[in-house]
């Protein structure tokens, strides 16, 4: 009797640690047959709710990769491409013309651009142009053919490089339509001697930069004239005022233009050369004295010019100041390296992009003159 009441003593103590355990232990079916104390992940198709989610977080953190750094580089997704402002309106698309011929076609009737298209030279009614040689350096073509579109003329300017003065005979009778050109170095001189008739001022300076083409049916005829003179005199006036003596570097076409003007002007001058003669100065006699002496100094030789921009006359560069007055009847590039040097002792300076202007637009005048 004893021992049945202490075994039914036992299984009720047992049975209520069971319960007890139960009420505080609730059965979790992701523990089932798993020893290792890891969620199972064949439960609602493996979307099951962490058991310790403290200890996920930090499973969750972002570990550092181990593959090497140029394969992570690799796999960085692109970052969005900025697109750069256009120059061209939206949807249009790039054009190969030159920046001038489109600026000019803005002064023009969309109906008629057409009809300024660049053609073959003698499609044109008037034909003009530039002789010498070489002329990469030279911008006249592009500012006449500006100037063209903009009044809607039907003509054209080009450039001639001839290899022999002699080549202006079949360049005047190939091109019927040709009107009149400009000369450059190192033609400006030995043109004369083809020339019908020359210019009373041209025929003084010893020197031609303009040619009229004059047609009837008895023959052709090329008058020579000189531009060069008046644009010195229009570009570089206003600066001269004040000064008394020039030096003028070079004794070539130009450089007697220059010497014309400036006796126009009253200023005494000499020209420097590397051959010196009685009358015409060495560069080495450019002593402290001589520079002191002389406060205009014009270079008229090509150093300088585009693309040889890293030349300039061999002056002593040391002995200028700011009383000085430094001009360049180079117009390409802006500023040449005898201007800059110039500049950096003080001296006033400028270049002969305005010179250039005013020449070619006396030349415009002659060409388009109903005087012969």
């Amino acid at each position: 009797m004893g021992f049945s009441v202490i075994f039914i003593i036992a299984v009720l103590v047992i049975f209520l640690k069971a319960v007890n355990t139960a009420l505080n232990h609730p059965h979790d079916p992701t523990l089932d047959n798993n020893s290792s104390g890891e969620p199972r992940t064949d439960w609602n198709e493996g979307k099951v709710e962490p058991l310790h989610p403290k200890e996920n977080e930090e499973k969750t953190k972002p570990q550092p990769s181990r593959q090497p750094e140029w394969r992570q580089e690799s796999q960085r997704p692109e970052e969005p491409k900025i697109q750069e402002q256009s120059e061209h309106p939206q949807g249009q698309k790039h054009s190969e013309e030159p920046w001038w011929t489109q600026e000019s076609r803005k002064a023009i009737d969309p109906k008629r651009a057409e009809e300024f298209k660049e053609r073959p030279n003698r499609s044109y009614d008037r034909l003009f142009g530039l002789v010498g040689k070489p002329l990469a350096h030279s911008t006249s073509k592009v500012r006449f053919n500006k100037m063209f579109r903009e009044q809607r003329l039907n003509a054209h300017y080009e450039n001639f490089e001839l290899d022999s003065i002699e080549g202006i005979k079949s360049l005047v009778t190939d091109n019927p339509n040709l009107c009149g050109f400009n000369v450059t170095i190192p033609y400006k001189e030995e043109i004369i001697p083809l020339l019908d008739r020359l210019d009373e001022t041209a025929e003084t300076i010893g020197a031609v930069n303009t040619v009229r083409v004059i047609r009837k049916e008895s023959g052709t005829g090329l008058i020579g004239y000189n531009t060069d003179w008046t644009g010195f005199i229009e570009s570089f006036k206003e600066l001269l005022e004040g000064h008394s003596k020039a030096l003028i570097l070079g004794t070539g076409g130009v450089s007697k233009a220059v010497k014309y003007a400036l006796d126009q002007l009253g200023i005494e001058n000499r020209f420097v050369s590397r051959n010196s003669t009685f009358d015409i100065m060495g560069y080495y006699e450019l002593s402290p004295s001589v520079m002191e002496n002389y406060d205009i100094i014009v270079n008229c030789t090509p150093l300088g010019m585009w693309p040889d921009t890293g030349q300039c006359p061999d002056i002593p560069y040391t002995f200028l100041s700011e009383k000085h007055l430094l001009l360049d009847v180079i117009a390409n590039p802006d500023e040449t390296l005898f201007m800059k040097k110039g500049r950096e002792h003080g001296a006033t300076v400028k270049g002969g992009k305005d010179m250039l202007e005013q020449q070619a637009l006396a030349a415009w005048n002659i060409w388009s003159s109903t005087e012969i």
